[in-house]
């Protein structure tokens, strides 16, 4: 249901962008949680666990690290994939980028937190 073409147009393609009018939510694409914890009598009794998780973990990663994209010797900038990993979840092959620490205190915290 989620690769619906009339609901997302090139469904197959990792297009985040998707979701996004002049830089707002766009209301009129479907919200994607809306059929993936399924609904009614079957619907994921963690769902709001897993929303919960995911949120807290990209808040974490912006919260202490610096996201660039990977620059060439001539600058010019390397695109993520166009390949796409599918399965459970969806997502693209390659991002080639870098992370850098924010600050000490952030550096800190990463290092706190590792399982390592």
């Amino acid at each position: 249901m989620l690769h619906n073409p009339e609901d997302y147009p090139d469904p197959e393609e990792f297009k985040p962008e998707r979701f996004i009018k002049d830089g707002k939510l766009d209301p009129n694409v479907r919200d994607p949680l809306t059929l993936a914890f399924g609904f009614g009598r079957r619907i994921c009794p963690g769902r709001h666990l897993s929303s919960g998780s995911l949120f807290m973990m990209v808040a974490s990663v912006l919260h202490t690290l610096d996201i660039h994209p990977v620059t060439g010797n001539n600058g010019e900038k390397f695109d993520p994939s166009s390949e796409v990993i599918t399965g459970l979840i969806s997502a693209p092959e390659r991002v080639p980028c870098t992370l850098t620490a924010r600050s000490t205190n952030a550096e800190r915290l990463i290092q706190q937190s590792s399982p390592c």
